[in-house]
């Protein structure tokens, strides 16, 4: 069935959700826009009567949903479940992948309500990863101070950065204040190719649920943030998924933005830039003599 019928007025229609998310599939594989620049998700808004929040929602949890199946040869009979079931089961999997598991391989379709039961009760079980892996983080201070302890390494600055060993690099330091464009966490001089520059890492911080609610604001704040350093980075814990803020990257043309895994000793990056930013406001920055003053350095 052509893809614009499926989603005119699926709302109202009941078109199953796995209906609505292959045909924006289909319309989204040439490019994320219609021939007159509308973005495909904001035209089916449109046509659905869903919004465009409901279907990314839909298109990333059903996504998430078969890549568990397959990867865990699960029947699939719960990609037919409503997709309120499915965002809470997707949680519920990235809290504890044997509950999920369960709940999946049942025959029986719990109710909205049971499941957000279980996703309650899952973050309270100490064997799961949210409540064991969280338990370190639960004060915003303490994953600051984790952050910078990691960071602080020389060696690894340089690899984060993807500078070769022995390059200039400077110490890494407190964001002085709030300048009136942006305010990441920590940031860090460095030389390139005999220009000064700037990195920034700003810390995410979760306190429990893990959700994409972080990574949107994270990667909105990244969209004007970014573009005033030459290399942006977003720090979150180990114990969190990055494909939304890695997915949001793209999707954001953010390509001066990196994505760190923070664990307990180390931090790796496991998504470095991809180039420049398309908006370059390091100048902005730079030739601003207070904020030279305050950040100490000299262009």
């Amino acid at each position: 069935m052509d893809p614009i019928e499926v989603l005119t007025d699926a709302r109202s229609r009941e078109v199953p959700w796995p209906l609505i998310v292959q045909a924006l599939r289909d319309l989204m594989t040439p490019g994320s826009v219609d021939d007159q620049g509308r973005p495909w998700v904001e035209v089916a808004a449109h046509l659905t009567g869903y919004t465009t929040s409901q279907l990314w929602i839909g298109i990333r949890t059903y996504a998430f949903i078969q890549k568990f199946i397959s990867s865990h040869e699960l029947p699939a009979h719960a990609l037919e479940w409503p997709m309120s079931n499915l965002e809470v089961v997707t949680r519920i999997a990235k809290a504890n992948e044997g509950q999920a598991k369960k709940i999946v391989r049942s025959t029986d379709q719990l109710t909205l309500r049971n499941l957000r039961n279980i996703y309650d009760q899952t973050k309270k079980d100490p064997t799961s990863k949210i409540s064991a892996m969280s338990a370190g983080l639960q004060s915003s201070k303490s994953f600051t101070d984790k952050l910078f302890k990691n960071l602080s390494n020389k060696d690894a600055l340089q690899q984060i950065l993807g500078l070769p060993q022995g390059s200039s690099v400077g110490r890494l330091k407190i964001w002085p204040g709030r300048y009136p464009y942006c305010h990441p966490n920590f940031y860090v001089d460095f030389m390139s190719d005999g220009k000064l520059c700037l990195a920034a890492f700003e810390g995410l911080r979760f306190f429990g649920d893990v959700n994409s609610q972080v990574a949107t604001k994270a990667a909105l704040k990244a969209a004007v943030e970014a573009t005033f350093f030459a290399q942006y980075y977003l720090c979150a814990p180990s114990w969190v998924s990055t494909d939304d803020l890695i997915s949001l990257r793209k999707k954001l043309g953010l390509f001066n933005v990196g994505v760190i895994s923070v664990g307990e000793e180390k931090v790796i990056a496991t998504a470095h830039p991809l180039g420049p930013s398309v908006h370059d406001r390091q100048s902005v920055l730079l030739e601003d003599s207070a904020i030279q003053a305050r950040l100490g350095i000299v262009p």
